[in-house]
């Protein structure tokens, strides 16, 4: 394997993770402002990050499935049960309706996935 490609594999997976993740925060944030009426300080912010944190640990098995022979739909279930902790999570710090809630992480997992759908879609052009 040469070292270009290596560079070029390792640039696109950079770009997946840090763009998708940026997305999945800001689209969360603004979206939590917009549907939940909370406030925008610094704190509260602190607050929604460290839930969006905590609440996202089924993502250490996607290092399982590196290390064992899963299927890839095996990604969608992670996802669903990482949909499901940040549900859960922003219903203890808001104390929101759930629905509310439940919309607000949708539209956040839905722009992440669109966002990485997309960026791999151009790489498959090139």
């Amino acid at each position: 394997m040469s070292f270009s490609l290596l560079a070029w594999i390792f640039q696109k997976m950079l770009k997946d993770v840090v763009l998708g993740n940026v997305m999945f925060l800001g689209v969360f944030l603004h979206a939590s402002r917009i549907l939940l009426n909370t406030s925008a300080g610094a704190s509260r912010f602190k607050d929604f990050l460290l839930a969006v944190l905590i609440s996202s640990y089924f993502k250490i098995f996607l290092v399982a499935m590196m290390v064992w022979n899963f299927p890839s739909s095996v990604i969608y279930i992670i996802d669903l049960l990482v949909l499901s902790s940040n549900t859960m999570a922003l219903k203890v710090i808001t104390e929101s309706a759930r629905n509310r809630i439940l919309g607000v992480c949708l539209v956040a997992h839905a722009v992440k996935f669109f966002v990485v759908q997309g960026l791999e879609l151009r790489y498959l052009r090139y």
